[in-house]
């Protein structure tokens, strides 16, 4: 019997317009009526996503890749990137005239187009352009806006006498082998061709969940998870039954243990039923 399941936001909750079907908060609400645990689990900061724990009445989440773990409210897990990483970070990005931003829990910090994000603008600007795709307009935002020619300045108080968990630097695919190479004691997972979360060697959102279900005295077979993105392949690796979203990475298709519909096509609904979790 499944007692948790995971949902990743970005792709699997979310439409591309980042609308949350009907379908997917009634098949949530049908869980809990079950007894089973429903948990975010997101790159997203903890502060980014407010109002989906609050739509979905959710108390229990895992943030910034693994590296921030919540419980009813209660801290139970956090691993931030050492100082040391986070300065050398600050200064490559400096060096490579490239956007960076600097993930605490409750803020976002930098000279990144991420940070408009918390600020709401980004969302309206989203929302004005209905006829592209909200992930095609991140992607030439952050491409635009990334040129050599209109980077800010990297400031010391974006991270300095910070707790920073998670840095995501605007970065193409040329430079992956590079940062790799030069800060082997971190973690890079590319989101879009502009974009790399960075966060600590060996953490993932697999081990953010192992924390919780030690905290909760649950064994790893009795989890499910649903994903769509490269930061999604160890979550899916480590629990009991991975499900990939139709719209998801190829490579995270190869490795789930099935495959449900798009966000669009009511693929939570669907995917738990596959299940017998729901009617």
């Amino acid at each position: 019997m499944y007692k948790l399941v995971f949902f990743d936001i970005d792709g699997t909750l979310l439409t591309d317009r980042k609308k949350m079907p009907d379908s997917a908060k009634k098949a949530i609400q049908h869980l809990k009526l079950k007894g089973i645990i429903p948990v975010i689990a997101t790159g997203r900061a903890p502060f980014r996503i407010d109002e989906i724990l609050a739509s979905l009445d959710i108390q229990t989440h895992i943030t910034l890749n693994g590296q921030y773990v919540v419980h009813e409210g209660e801290v139970i897990h956090q691993n931030p990137l050492s100082v040391e990483s986070v300065k050398r970070l600050a200064l490559a990005a400096e060096a490579n005239k490239q956007q960076i931003a600097f993930c605490g829990s409750d803020e976002i910090l930098g000279n990144s187009i991420v940070t408009f994000g918390q600020k709401g603008l980004l969302k309206k600007m989203i929302q004005q352009v209905p006829i592209a795709p909200p992930k095609k307009v991140m992607q030439l935002a952050a491409h635009y806006v990334g040129s050599s020619k209109r980077v800010r300045p990297i400031l010391p108080h974006y991270y300095e006498n910070r707790i920073i968990y998670q840095c995501i630097i605007h970065t193409t695919e040329k430079y992956d082998d590079y940062y790799k190479e030069a800060f082997p004691d971190c973690h890079f997972t590319r989101w879009n061709p502009y974009s790399v979360d960075v966060i600590s060697k060996g953490v993932s959102k697999a081990v953010g969940i192992q924390k919780l279900i030690e905290h909760l005295g649950i064994d790893m077979s009795e989890t499910v998870a649903f994903g769509d993105g490269l930061n999604d392949i160890e979550m899916l690796q480590a629990v009991g039954m991975g499900i990939a979203m139709e719209n998801g990475r190829v490579e995270l298709k190869k490795i789930a243990n099935a495959i449900t519909a798009s966000p669009e096509n009511d693929g939570i609904l669907k995917g738990l039923q596959s299940l017998d979790l729901l009617p």
